[in-house]
């Protein structure tokens, strides 16, 4: 049981069963930004090997998470949403006469992606207000740009995975790609801790 193999096979569930839980927790779309933030506090200590019991870790942290998920995910929803809509208006039915607004309201839409990014993760690993989630997940966003577009990269292939297969492994494969986001942010974390741009709880 303790196997090479069966440690790989359990993980490999237990990422599924996780994808499982962040996608039952996220139908109401209100909810989706405390689901990942639940998400990304048990996979950042799944990286370290202390998750402990999966359902009630996730569960518990969605709970408590669930106000402030709302207050940040329902503002960073809107204006993805505007950006976007004005986005294809510029690009798409104004045929290219717009080129000027087109990147603009991509650059905004870029902007929202990368702030939701790193939003919910900074969530699940630090305690402070809503307010103070998002400063930080924007001043970690512009201080390891390398990295950022590294998640980005991630977050296309997520969705086109989902989309080439037909919506399917959407129940399961945020478990996967979250934990691959995970390891880099425990790392980018950790560098901003040391470098005394963080503090942890209790420091």
């Amino acid at each position: 049981m303790n196997s090479p193999l069966m440690r790989g096979i359990r993980k490999i569930v237990e990422l599924m069963y996780l994808g499982l839980l962040w996608f039952l927790c996220s139908l109401p779309v209100v909810t989706l930004g405390a689901a990942t933030a639940a998400l990304y506090e048990v996979l950042l200590k799944a990286v370290r090997d202390q998750e402990g019991y999966l359902t009630g870790s996730f569960l518990r942290a969605f709970r408590g998470g669930l106000g402030q998920g709302i207050r940040i995910w329902l503002p960073v929803m809107a204006a993805g949403i505007l950006f976007a809509v004005n986005l294809f208006y510029y690009a798409v039915i104004g045929n290219r006469s717009f080129p000027i607004q087109t990147a603009v309201f991509a650059l905004l839409l870029g902007a929202v992606a990368v702030l939701a990014s790193y939003v919910f993760p900074v969530m699940a690993k630090f305690e402070n207000t809503a307010t103070g989630h998002v400063r930080v997940a924007a001043a970690l966003a512009v201080r390891n740009p390398g990295w950022t577009l590294a998640l980005l990269a991630i977050q296309v292939l997520t969705l086109f995975v989902i989309w080439f297969f037909v919506y399917f492994p959407l129940l399961f494969v945020m478990g996967f790609s979250g934990y691959v986001q995970a390891v880099i942010f425990e790392h980018i974390f950790e560098r901003a801790i040391g470098q005394g741009m963080i503090r942890k709880e209790g420091q």
